[in-house]
């Protein structure tokens, strides 16, 4: 418990240490690169840039807006395969970026993400839709179905693309409102040809909790597993 507090609290220093030397990289790939390090290299990038949920289930409501930054740590698995692929000693990699969320007629939320990687020109770009099959209510938890996906650009040797579908489940208690969800996720790393490196398909479980804590400046820490890699991730922000 205490290290994954910890490493929420990696997430938030993010937003005011940047660029964070422990998180500084480039995705520039080496001479003669291999493929199983790619293999391993495109699980913890899949963890990182798939969409997040970051918000409970509840629908926001056709007058309902919410706007906030968020940050994102994930811890790399194999050290050793980022540094044979890219030549750099990489333990940890992550983003920043800012989400909006709108709500619409008939329990439909839309949402949109624009995010940058900490040490080089990467851009991911998110975009998600929400239902909400029960609203919630005094006595009753809210569910809801989310599809979303992601695209990263900006880097010259790599691309990615996701696409994810989950079902969450929150219930408000005062200020605080739990909630986590059960999904998946589909992701491909893509290579520049000159490397000679098959794409990698990321095809993963996801699972996630989360706590929104409402204040005047709200904030929702938030832990997920996607495979067997974790992501620890906490947003800032106002919603109406």
């Amino acid at each position: 418990m205490y290290c994954h507090l910890r490493r929420i609290a990696t997430a938030a220093a993010l937003f005011t240490c940047l660029p964070a030397h422990a998180l500084d990289f480039d995705f520039d790939i080496v001479d003669a690169p291999n493929q199983n390090d790619f293999r391993e290299v495109s699980k913890d990038v899949g963890a990182l840039l798939n969409g997040k949920a970051l918000t409970p289930a509840e629908p926001g409501g056709i007058t309902g807006f919410g706007i906030g930054a968020f940050a994102i740590y994930v811890p790399t698995d194999d050290s050793g395969a980022w540094q044979r692929l890219t030549g750099e000693d990489i333990d940890e990699i992550g983003l920043v970026g800012l989400i909006a969320q709108k709500g619409l007629p008939f329990g439909v939320d839309v949402g949109a993400s624009y995010a940058t990687v900490p040490g080089s020109d990467g851009r991911l770009l998110g975009a998600e839709l929400r239902y909400a099959l029960i609203d919630g209510g005094i006595a009753t938890p809210a569910v809801g179905l989310r599809g979303s996906f992601t695209s990263l650009s900006g880097l010259d040797d790599v691309d990615y693309d996701s696409y994810g579908l989950d079902i969450s489940v929150s219930k408000g208690f005062g200020p605080l409102t739990p909630y986590a969800g059960v999904g998946y996720v589909w992701g491909q790393l893509e290579a520049d040809p000159q490397f000679g490196l098959e794409d990698e398909d990321v095809e993963e479980s996801r699972v996630f909790v989360g706590l929104r804590v409402s204040a005047p400046i709200g904030i929702t820490p938030e832990y997920e597993r996607v495979g067997d890699r974790d992501s620890f991730n906490l947003r800032f922000g106002l919603a109406f």
